[in-house]
């Protein structure tokens, strides 16, 4: 049975979705979140701000609104984790991705989706004092970490080429070279 753009308006959007492409009809044309006129406030009592859009409807162009606000589904979804799981160091959507994948934490989560992160120990490797002095950094959780590229090259992530240093060890590494341009000029070359 072929749907027309009037019968697929009619359903609801997941369902119009579906239907439209196995027919193959083309997605509409929609605003962008901030060309909307009169978004729908969250439904969550007590909260001004707007609710977020989830999709768009795929042939009339109309927005999909979630009931409520971005900030509050982050809070629901937290909260509804929380007492799920019982897990209480969960308090960003991140947080519950991480446990979800098996983390204690979400920075721990997210080194593992970096390109070289993902290489860094949890102590500071200038403790045989490979800098010309010994580290005595207490590093406290990984945020103090980071990952020093032995060559100078960011682009160069081979883990031979990766030392893990605290943040004092990094600066004094750097501290006798020239500004090298960064792997934020080598990715737009």
């Amino acid at each position: 049975m072929y749907y027309t753009i009037k019968d697929l308006n009619q359903m609801n959007p997941t369902t119009a979705k579906k239907i439209a492409k196995e027919q193959g009809t083309r997605r509409q044309w929609h605003p962008t979140y901030d060309e909307i006129p009169n978004k729908p406030k969250c439904s969550t009592p007590g909260c001004s701000n707007r609710r977020t859009v989830m999709d768009y409807h795929w042939t009339s162009g109309k927005p999909v609104y979630r009931p409520i606000c971005s900030p509050c589904h982050e809070a629901v979804t937290v909260d509804n984790y929380r007492t799920k799981t019982g897990v209480t160091w969960v308090k960003t959507i991140g947080d519950v991705v991480a446990h979800k994948a098996g983390f204690s934490n979400s920075v721990d989560y997210l080194n593992t989706k970096h390109p070289y992160r993902q290489y860094r120990k949890d102590h500071c490797e200038n403790t045989d004092s490979r800098l010309g002095y010994r580290c005595t950094t207490t590093i406290l959780w990984t945020g103090q970490l980071d990952v020093h590229h032995v060559d100078q090259d960011p682009t160069n992530n081979k883990p031979e080429n990766l030392v893990t240093l605290c943040k004092c060890c990094h600066a004094y590494a750097h501290k006798d070279q020239p500004q090298t341009p960064g792997r934020k000029y080598y990715a737009m070359l």
